[in-house]
């Protein structure tokens, strides 16, 4: 089952609370099997919406379905297509479901040999990239698969363990496709050079020909947050806060060749920022 502190990580990256009390309450070693019960959630359920209010009530939820989750990977090892078919009709991975960052992808990272920074930039871009997925859902209702953006997120610069040229995102895909990382997350790893260049742009850069179009709304969020997480973080201009980056995000990539490169990367970031700002700001 996973630690404590891999739940309370979970529960900081839905919540902005780690919910420490509340694990530990859950993985006492005295009652440790009454609470994993299901079949007991409604005695619990009072006491702990008493305790730890709504929000903590669906904390304890997720604490029981990410053992399940972690269960059932073990039961099913390689037998990938029966492991998702059961947790997809058990509810407990399925499209449109939250998802937070799986320490076994971040060891993979380390394993690579991705340098410290690098992954700790990538932890960065996940962050960011699922905080704007996670606001698009509850503004727009739009749905987003939060685990393709969070993985794509995190793997986009597996590459850079072997070299930080540009040809960074065509190694980490053939390095992610070795690993059996899916198809959808390779293709962000690939695509996500300059925002997602035109076939001419390939050709010039000495990459391979094929169709680098950011076609999925998780490829743009990841690719947007990415060049938000540089602006934020690496201290080229000054910002106040992440508010302040998004909000001058076109004031800063046209007047700073680093973030803008040229004027078909900087038209590609300029209508990313359009579609995800609206649909953030989607009813307001």
């Amino acid at each position: 089952m996973p630690p404590t502190t891999k739940h309370m990580h979970s529960s900081l990256s839905r919540t902005g609370k780690d919910y420490a009390d509340l694990h530990a309450w859950i993985n006492d070693a005295d009652h440790q099997l009454d609470r994993h019960d299901f079949t007991k959630i409604v005695d619990f359920a009072p006491e702990i919406q008493a305790k730890f209010g709504a929000e903590g009530l669906r904390e304890y939820i997720e604490h029981l379905r990410e053992d399940l989750d972690s269960k059932f990977t073990k039961i099913w090892g390689k037998d990938v297509a029966a492991r998702d078919e059961a947790l997809d009709y058990y509810g407990i991975r399925r499209r449109g479901r939250d998802y937070t960052i799986d320490m076994a992808d971040i060891k993979l990272l380390q394993d690579a040999g991705m340098a410290a920074d690098d992954l700790e930039h990538s932890l960065k871009v996940a962050g960011k990239a699922l905080e704007i997925a996670r606001r698009v859902v509850a503004a727009s209702q739009t749905p987003v698969d939060l685990e393709l953006v969070g993985r794509g997120a995190l793997f986009h610069d597996l590459g850079k363990a072997k070299t930080h040229a540009i040809e960074h995102g065509k190694i980490g895909a053939e390095m992610g496709a070795a690993l059996g990382l899916p198809v959808a997350v390779t293709d962000i790893m690939q695509k996500h050079i300059r925002g997602g260049l035109s076939t001419e742009e390939a050709m010039e850069l000495g990459l391979p020909i094929r169709d680098y179009t950011l076609r999925t709304l998780e490829e743009r969020i990841v690719i947007y947050a990415d060049r938000l997480v540089d602006i934020i973080w690496d201290g080229v201009v000054a910002v106040a806060s992440q508010q302040d980056a998004e909000d001058r995000f076109i004031e800063i990539i046209e007047s700073n060749v680093c973030y803008g490169k040229n004027p078909p990367t900087l038209e590609r970031y300029r209508g990313y920022h359009a579609e995800i700002q609206g649909l953030m700001r989607a009813g307001a």
